[in-house]
């Protein structure tokens, strides 16, 4: 591709994963993707900062969405959401792709908890992904993606809280890896990601 030469070799490359990601993961809109990669740019490889004009990445856009976009009924994403809202009634605050590390997304859970409780809610606890789990089923390292989860009081505990989230998951036909102990992940088993993004999701 002829914007790769219009950059650093490693800059371009990452670039070129980093969108292929956000595509495939499928929550972003091309405009986000951009700006994201925008930014990225701008603090990692300054240098390189403004070297690729909106219509570059818009052509380049257009390109990795035709390659790498999913297809089909979103038939596992849709599932796995029907029973993140399950959860959010039971009091679980429940986010996909919550940043990139389990540190952000105990953040964000966090965050939202906290408003939530202020107004009212009775919040007892929080399951999430992040974009690191994500990836990894992306590139097929493995078919495992991987749920974080806690509690924020002594009742329920950090067992029953993932208690009614291995329920929820398997409820909504998932096959669910977990040894029922409060320091181990929840897993969702032959994970095939077929999200892709729309003004509705």
């Amino acid at each position: 591709m002829e914007w790769k030469h219009k950059l650093d070799e490693c800059c371009a490359d990452e670039l070129d994963e980093m969108i292929m990601n956000y595509i495939k993961a499928g929550f972003l809109s091309d405009e986000e993707i951009i700006e994201d990669c925008e930014e990225y740019i701008e603090e990692e490889y300054p240098d390189d900062s403004g070297n690729i004009s909106t219509e570059d990445f818009c052509e380049i856009m257009k390109a990795l969405r035709g390659e790498y976009q999913n297809t089909g009924n979103q038939e596992n994403f849709l599932r796995l959401d029907s029973a993140f809202k399950k959860l959010e009634e039971q009091g679980i605050v429940s986010l996909h792709c919550a940043g990139y590390t389990q540190s952000d997304g105990f953040d964000d859970c966090n965050e939202i908890a906290a408003e939530r409780h202020g107004n009212g809610e009775k919040i007892i606890g929080c399951c999430f992904y992040t974009m690191q789990d994500l990836e990894r089923i992306l590139h097929e390292e493995r078919a495992l993606l991987y749920f974080s989860y806690g509690n924020y009081f002594d009742k329920p505990t950090a067992v029953e809280v993932g208690q009614k989230i291995a329920e929820e998951l398997g409820a909504a036909g998932f096959s669910v890896q977990w040894d029922e102990a409060a320091d181990s992940k929840i897993a969702i088993k032959d994970m095939k990601w077929d999200k892709y993004y729309c003004l509705e999701a």
